[in-house]
């Protein structure tokens, strides 16, 4: 539609360039977040990766492996630890970071 960053950054405030997308980027944001939402509370994909829904005894917090899913082709990279950083790591090693973490306020 011949619209351009430049264009959308000149809107003005995050709510003027939100308005000065078009609604098929506006609708490609929300198909993603939609599928993420979904794929997160999909029971079949969570069995699959060994959880259960938070809501029926399992870990909140828990996002199911689009590898063992189920989805039909291999996706390269995971949501969480996309290059397996934390397979190695122990599990005190594990519990200093999360606790550096919540202390750094994310």
């Amino acid at each position: 539609s011949g619209i351009t960053f430049a264009d959308i950054s000149a809107a003005g405030s995050p709510l003027e360039q939100w308005d000065a997308l078009p609604t098929n980027s506006k609708l490609s944001f929300f198909g993603a977040i939609a599928f993420l939402e979904w794929w997160g509370e999909n029971s079949y994909a969570l069995a699959q990766s060994g959880e259960k829904h938070y809501m029926r005894g399992g870990k909140p917090g828990y996002y199911p492996s689009f590898n063992k899913g189920g989805i039909p082709h291999p996706v390269p990279l995971e949501l969480f630890d996309p290059f397996g950083f934390t397979k190695s790591m122990s599990s005190e090693r594990k519990e200093k970071a999360l606790l550096a973490e919540i202390n750094n306020g994310r």
